[in-house]
C-alpha cells in the first residue's frame, strides 16, 4: 500500500456532531463523500500539485490533534470551488448551508482508522494541508527568528495599548485643545527612558496584546499604531524585526459585540476565512516586517550585548465556537514552540522569556464562569508546567490592566526532578484609559545579566511626567551556559 501523500487537518466544530462519523454515515448510502477543505486564506492553494497528484486514487491523512484521532482516506478526485447541485447529496449537512465557503473538495471512499503520530499532527503549525514524503521520523518545525547582534543590553515591554476608543494618549499629529496635557506614546516613554538613562540600551520592544480597543482595525486607528511605533522606533534607533508583537482578544475578535450573529454560525465562517486573524497578520507584516503567512506560535532570539534573550511567543487568543474571547487558551500549537526553547543551541549566556496575552495566575479575583468574564488562560496550568519543564524563567502578559508580579514554582512529588522557578511579570495596561479602581498605565524594563534580571516597573503618564517605580530589582534567574 502506498503511503498517504497529503495530510488534512480538522477538528470537531459543531456541537453533537463527530466529524469522521458523518462522513462515514454517507460514504455508506452514497459510496464516497466530500471532504472540504477549509483552507485558511493565508495558506497556499496547492492547486498545481493537487490538480496533478489527484489522477488517480490515493490515500491521504485526515488528523485532528485536539482529540488524537488519525485516519487513512481514499481519495478518487480533488475539486476547486463548489461542486455540483447533483453532488450536495455527498456533503454533510452539517456544513452544507456553507459549501461557497468551502475552497474546494476531496471524494472520498473510505475512511479507516489509523495510529495517531503525534511528530506528523505537529506539522502542521497553523495550516490544514501538509504534503507528506515522509511520516516517519518527522522532526518539529523550526519557527526560530533572529536579528544581528546588538551593542545595547535591555528590552522593552509594553502591552494593552488600547489605540481607539479606549486609548489614554494623543496620536502622532494630533492637536491638543488649549490647555490640553496629553502626549503621544513615544514623547512619554522616550521622557522616561532618558530619566532613567535607558534611551540609548533599548534593543527591542516586545508588545503583549491590544493594540487596538474592540478589534477596530480601521484604516485610521491603523495608521495611528504604525505612526506611533514608526516614531518610537526612530527614538530607539530599532530596526522593523525588533519589535515582537504578541495577539490580544481585541487584536483577533471573533464574536464582534452586539453583531446579532450567533457564535455557531461566526465559527463556521472563520473555520474558513479566519477573518479574525487576517487583520493582526497584515498589521504584524506592516509592522515588523514577519510575513503574515507565518505562524502566530514562534521563537524569536533577541541578541544583546552580553546575553541572547529566546523569546517564545504565544497566540493565547484561540477559543473557538464559544463567546468566551476573554479568557485565553494557547492549545497544541503554542506548546509545540514553547517546546521548541530546549532544542535551542546556546553558545553564549542565554535566557528563555514567554510572552503571551491571557494571565497564567490570578491578578484580581477570578470571576465566575461567564461568557464576558476576564480571568485565566484555561490551559494556564500545562502552560506553567511546560514553561518549568523547557527552562523558561520569565513570563511577559496583559490583558487585565493590572501590574503584578509573582514567582511560581511546582514542588516536585515522589522524588521527581526540581523545576526551574517561573518570574511572571502582569505589565498591566500601558496606553488604555480604563483601568481598574485607581491603577496606573505602566511599562517595564528588562536587562539580563550573570547574576540575574534587572527589572523596572514604572507607572507612564499621558502628560509625560515622571511617574511613580512600581519596582526597581533584580529577579533571581540566571542564564543557560555553554
Amino acid at each position: 500500500m502506498a503511503p498517504p501523500v497529503i495530510a488534512l487537518r480538522f477538528r470537531d466544530t459543531t456541537l453533537g456532531v463527530d466529524t469522521i462519523e458523518a462522513h462515514r454515515v454517507i460514504i455508506d448510502r452514497e459510496g464516497a463523500v466530500l471532504w472540504g477543505w477549509w483552507k485558511k486564506d493565508f495558506e497556499e492553494d496547492h492547486l498545481a500539485y493537487l490538480n496533478t497528484l489527484l489522477t488517480e486514487p490515493r490515500d491521504i491523512f485526515i488528523v485532528d490533534r485536539s482529540t488524537e484521532r488519525m485516519f487513512r482516506a481514499t481519495a478518487v478526485r480533488w475539486l476547486a470551488g463548489q461542486p455540483e447541485q447533483s453532488d450536495l447529496t455527498m456533503v454533510p449537512e452539517y456544513y452544507r448551508q456553507h459549501v461557497s465557503l468551502v475552497f474546494g473538495w476531496f471524494y472520498l471512499t473510505k475512511i479507516e482508522d489509523e495510529p495517531f503520530l503525534e511528530d506528523l499532527s505537529r506539522q502542521f503549525g497553523d495550516h490544514t494541508l501538509l504534503k507528506v514524503s515522509s511520516v516517519e521520523n518527522l522532526p518539529a518545525k523550526k519557527t526560530v527568528t533572529s536579528a544581528s547582534i546588538s551593542n545595547k543590553s535591555c528590552v522593552l515591554h509594553l502591552s494593552d495599548l488600547h489605540f481607539g476608543a479606549d486609548y489614554d494618549f494623543s496620536p502622532q499629529g494630533e492637536r491638543q485643545p488649549i490647555g490640553g496635557s496629553k502626549r503621544t506614546l513615544t514623547e512619554c516613554i522616550t521622557a522616561d527612558l532618558t530619566r532613567l538613562g535607558l534611551v540609548d540600551d533599548i534593543a527591542a520592544v516586545v508588545v503583549t496584546g491590544d493594540f487596538i480597543t474592540g478589534g477596530d482595525w480601521s484604516d485610521e486607528i491603523r495608521g495611528q499604531v504604525l505612526d506611533e511605533f514608526e516614531a518610537l522606533r526612530k527614538n530607539l534607533q530599532l530596526d522593523r524585526d525588533q519589535i515582537i508583537a504578541v495577539p490580544g482578544n481585541h487584536d483577533i475578535v471573533r464574536y464582534p459585540k452586539d453583531s446579532g450573529i450567533s457564535p455557531e454560525a461566526i465559527s463556521g465562517r472563520n473555520q474558513t476565512n479566519n477573518k479574525h486573524e487576517r487583520e493582526f497578520r497584515t498589521f504584524v507584516d506592516e509592522l515588523t516586517g514577519r510575513r503574515w503567512q507565518e505562524p502566530l506560535n514562534y521563537i524569536q532570539r533577541v541578541k544583546l550585548r552580553n546575553a541572547d534573550i529566546l523569546v517564545c511567543v504565544l497566540n493565547s487568543c484561540t477559543i473557538l465556537a464559544t463567546e468566551w474571547t476573554e479568557y485565553g487558551f494557547v492549545g497544541d500549537k503554542g506548546l509545540d514552540a514553547l517546546e521548541l526553547l530546549k532544542t535551542e543551541i546556546v553558545e553564549r549566556p542565554t535566557f528563555r522569556f514567554m510572552a503571551m496575552h491571557h494571565h497564567l495566575l490570578p491578578v484580581a479575583d477570578v470571576e465566575a464562569p461567564n461568557r464576558k468574564g476576564v480571568t485565566l488562560s484555561l490551559d494556564a496550568s500545562k502552560l506553567l508546567d511546560v514553561a518549568q519543564q523547557v527552562g523558561v524563567q520569565v513570563v511577559l502578559h496583559g490583558h487585565q490592566h493590572m501590574p503584578r508580579l509573582a514567582k511560581y514554582q511546582t514542588i516536585p512529588l515522589m522524588g521527581g526532578p526540581a523545576s526551574h522557578p517561573l518570574h511572571v511579570v502582569s505589565n498591566g495596561s500601558t496606553g488604555g484609559a480604563r483601568r481598574p479602581g485607581s491603577e496606573r498605565n505602566t511599562y517595564c524594563v528588562f536587562r539580563p545579566g550573570e547574576d540575574g534580571v534587572a527589572l523596572w516597573m514604572r507607572e507612564l503618564r499621558p502628560d509625560g511626567r515622571p511617574g511613580v517605580s512600581l519596582y526597581t530589582g533584580s529577579l533571581d534567574a540566571l542564564p543557560a551556559v555553554p
